[in-house]
């Protein structure tokens, strides 16, 4: 395996999904290369985070019974096509689609366990921003916008925007690297008057959405605001607390930065 084996089957390998000798060359690699080292650690550690406080969803009991006899007793297509026969892993996509849809579970934790294909473009990247900023994680670096500008263009593969424009009141605190539907992305920090906002930032054209800049957006969920644009080739995703006025602040600085 290369570097870019590795960043595509990161996810698999942390969810224990390789078979032994494709396990076996990943951490091979791994143990001899000290940037994908690194990375891995670092994804180790976010979905640790991340799992540890993502409330645990349970199917009520005789749940996954109901379903497969629904399934069963439903008719077939005209086309001929056969039910699908029992599988191992049919068993934890029917409890997770099944639980949080009869149990309730929060709208960001539905796009977590049904995967990339419960949202495109620009809605997977916006709730990714939502949930990364309520998990306040570290930042890897901090420092002046040139220190953290030197940090990023040294550990990501695309240009990334930092907004400033003229408001002293917009600070850049920190940045962090991280990953939205396996690629590439970028975690940004900044503070207003003492709010914390978040910026997540990855190449429009990586997750399929168009290349052309587009205006923001607004929305509102979970009493954050948000902001998605597209400038210069990149996806941005801003949130910030709901009715404080600063999420257009910073989109103001974005398209002031030249």
């Amino acid at each position: 395996m290369n570097c870019d084996d590795i960043q595509k089957g990161i996810y698999v390998y942390l969810d224990d999904e390789f078979a032994e000798p494709e396990r076996r060359d990943f951490e091979g690699h791994v143990k001899a290369c000290v940037r994908c080292r690194q990375r891995v650690e670092r994804e180790r550690g976010f979905l640790a985070t991340f799992r540890a406080k993502v409330p645990q969803v349970t199917a009520p009991p005789g749940l996954e019974e109901r379903i497969r006899a629904a399934l069963a007793a439903a008719p077939l297509p005209e086309s001929g096509v056969q039910p699908l026969p029992e599988r191992r892993s049919l068993r934890p996509w029917i409890l997770a689609a099944a639980a949080v849809l009869l149990v309730g579970t929060p709208t960001l934790v539905l796009w977590r366990l049904s995967g990339p294909a419960a949202a495109a473009g620009e809605e997977r990247v916006a709730v990714e921003a939502l949930l990364t900023h309520q998990e306040d994680l570290p930042m890897e670096v901090r420092g002046s916008q040139r220190q953290i500008r030197e940090f990023l263009q040294a550990n990501v593969p695309f240009e990334v925007e930092l907004p400033h424009g003229e408001d002293p009141r917009v600070e850049l605190i920190g940045a962090r690297l991280t990953r939205v539907d396996g690629h590439e992305a970028v975690l940004l920090n900044y503070a207003i008057e003492d709010e914390r906002l978040s910026i997540l930032q990855v190449a429009a054209p990586a997750i399929e959405v168009p290349h052309e800049d587009a205006p923001p957006t607004f929305s509102s969920q979970a009493g954050f605001d948000i902001a998605t644009f597209r400038k210069r080739g990149v996806l941005s995703s801003v949130v910030g607390s709901g009715g404080s006025g600063s999420v257009q602040r910073l989109v103001q600085a974005a398209y002031s930065t030249r």
